[in-house]
């Protein structure tokens, strides 16, 4: 996570020249030494100064910058970012987040940022005095989060029966891993259900407590992510993908016939 501040400049296309005793030079001396690095699996922000050719902070706060990351293999555009406004005069920054560079591979890409005018034209900012308008920014997987192992529930507890008097039989799997490990807001879960010629209903559930939930089909710890899942004289694999910030994941059933073999979930 880079909390550094990275200069970006903002000049007509005019050469300035430095006058020394050796004679005349072209001003384009480079001004960011700075290795820009963005983390997959945290959230990175990364501050930009900008600049005019006289080194002085320019009020950007009415214009609209964005910053484009490309791959420099294929020269294809991976995303393009609005930058955000900070409180200080001249000062922006680019706000990436674990779901950004979720899908970008870790190595080297290009990256450059333009600023949008009010005539709706796309200008170019210079990242150094030598109207150069793309840099380098590493993508660094260091802290990658893996998805946990498959989970399997191949054994079911009876919470209800109409032996002791409950309206239906009601079987439950243990209380399976959600996201605690992870706790992102695009939490994806896949869940599987392998039955055998069973006709019946699913419920998937939710607990966000700590500590392991209360296994009966009625307790408070749970809550619903989907529910009246009806299945009839089925053998075909059911499944479902959603999206949950939930500690603790399970499964309850009502069969009226046939049986639930297994159940697994990935997330």
């Amino acid at each position: 996570m880079s909390q550094g501040d990275h200069r970006l400049y903002l000049y007509e296309d005019i050469i300035g020249l430095v006058v020394n005793t050796n004679g005349l030079y072209v001003d384009n001396r480079p001004m960011n030494n700075r290795k820009l690095i963005a983390h997959k699996g945290m959230y990175n922000q990364i501050k930009f100064d900008i600049r005019n050719r006289d080194r002085k902070l320019q009020n950007v706060f009415s214009e609209s910058l964005s910053a484009t990351l490309i791959n420099p293999t294929t020269r294809r555009r991976i995303f393009t970012k609005l930058l955000e406004h900070t409180s200080d005069i001249g000062q922006v920054k680019l706000v990436l987040d674990e779901g950004d560079l979720r899908n970008v591979d870790e190595g080297l890409y290009t990256i450059y940022v333009s600023m949008t005018k009010a005539d709706g034209n796309e200008y170019p900012v210079y990242a150094d005095q030598n109207s150069s308008v793309k840099f380098q920014i590493e993508i660094d997987t260091q802290l990658k989060h893996e998805p946990v192992e498959t989970q399997l529930g191949n054994t079911f507890t009876q919470v209800a029966s109409t032996d002791s008097g409950d309206p239906a039989n009601i079987f439950t799997t243990s209380a399976l891993f959600g996201n605690q490990d992870r706790n992102f807001s695009h939490a994806l879960h896949s869940i599987a259900v392998y039955p055998s010629a069973y006709t019946g209903n699913l419920t998937i559930q939710g607990s966000c407590i700590e500590n392991t939930p209360n296994s009966d089909e009625a307790s408070t710890d749970w809550f619903n992510i989907e529910s009246n899942i009806s299945l009839s004289a089925s053998s075909d694999i059911y499944h479902k993908t959603f999206t949950v910030n939930a500690n603790w994941i399970r499964v309850i059933h009502t069969p009226e016939s046939g049986t639930i073999n297994q159940i697994l979930i990935r997330n």
